[in-house]
């Protein structure tokens, strides 16, 4: 008798877990129904600080600059590139090379060097910037500006003259360690240990 109450104990349960599921199932959601005929639009606004426009205006000018070789050796030639681009803000016109416009390179310490360039028909400006022994490993920061339309407009950009510089041999053939200089005596180099 108590194998036969256990069984319906077990057919009971059985039948509440599957009620229990049935009315989960049939529980309407706190979604509202939808309609195959919604034609309200969605919005999205991410205004842009205090301008009432949803998408921020492109600005009509852009100026952009790169070197030639981000870690060249610590005496070297590069080139810096500088291109000059203008805008239609509502982007509705491919943008076009900004020609004939005077741009101002200065390479800062410790090459100390300034240039005055012009771009060409393609909106691009190039320095060739020679350098000797300059500080390995030391950024050097180059600055990039133009005047378009009464607006000044300036770009930064880096480069490292021989950020992994290789020690320079001695007289004696030993090399001597980084930011040694040349003919500098050094003491020979350590003893390994004996192995037994």
């Amino acid at each position: 008798m108590a194998t036969h109450s256990r069984r319906w104990a077990l057919l009971l349960l059985a039948l509440a877990t599957l009620l229990v599921a049935l009315v989960a199932c049939e529980a309407p959601n706190n979604a509202p129904p939808a309609s195959s005929g919604n034609t309200g639009a969605i919005i999205i606004s991410t205004p842009a600080g205090a301008s009432s426009s949803p998408t921020p205006v492109f600005p009509p000018f852009t100026i952009g600059a790169w070197p030639s070789d981000t870690t060249p050796d610590s005496s070297a030639t590069i080139t810096i590139y500088v291109i000059c681009q203008m805008q239609d803000p509502s982007m509705t016109t491919p943008s076009k090379p900004a020609i004939g416009v005077k741009v101002r390179v200065s390479i800062l310490d410790p090459i100390n060097q300034t240039f005055t360039k012009t771009t060409g028909k393609d909106g691009i400006a190039t320095v060739n910037v020679n350098f000797k022994d300059s500080h390995p490993g030391q950024p050097v920061t180059v600055n990039v500006s133009t005047t378009w339309k009464g607006v000044n407009y300036t770009r930064q950009i880096y480069f490292t003259p021989a950020p992994q510089a290789k020690p320079s041999p001695s007289p004696g053939g030993t090399p001597n360690p980084v930011g040694t200089p040349p003919g500098t005596p050094v003491i020979g180099p350590p003893t390994p240990p004996e192995h037994p």
